[in-house]
């Protein structure tokens, strides 16, 4: 795995943006995941859109294409020491924000994102990319 997807950036292409398919068009399929919750993020969006069945059909093409990553025992334990970590110096993140995080970090890879939250630098180890800045690799 080299890049996990943040919700913003999958909702990105999802919504056509050209950079984002570009740069997921260059990659093959095992080399990109999306984080369950992330995914659940992104039902949430259909289910509360005015284009459900649209907008499921485009999230059901993106699941064929980009693996789902599964929450796991040691996903959930790296998560408990990054939440406590950041607690102790009052850099809060979201639940979601940060097991999106802990993913990324579980799986050795690089999270793509667009939240200023996650790309702050206060996460240990996390490295982050935003494709939807034009700087970006």
């Amino acid at each position: 795995m080299r890049y996990v997807l943040d919700t913003n950036i999958a909702a990105a292409a999802l919504n056509a943006h050209p950079t984002v398919l570009s740069r997921l068009a260059t990659l093959p399929s095992d080399e990109v995941g999306l984080p369950l919750l992330a995914l659940g993020e992104l039902l949430f969006g259909a289910y509360n859109s005015t284009r459900v069945a649209e907008n499921r059909m485009k999230l059901e093409a993106l699941r064929r294409r980009v693996p789902i990553l599964a929450v796991t025992e040691a996903l959930v334990e790296r998560y408990s020491i990054v939440r406590a970590d950041l607690e102790r110096l009052g850099r809060r993140k979201t639940d979601i924000d940060l097991i999106i995080a802990c993913t990324a970090l579980e799986h050795d890879a690089t999270l793509v994102t667009n939240d200023a939250a996650l790309k702050d630098g206060s996460i240990a180890g996390l490295l982050v990319e935003d494709w939807l800045e034009s700087t970006s690799p």
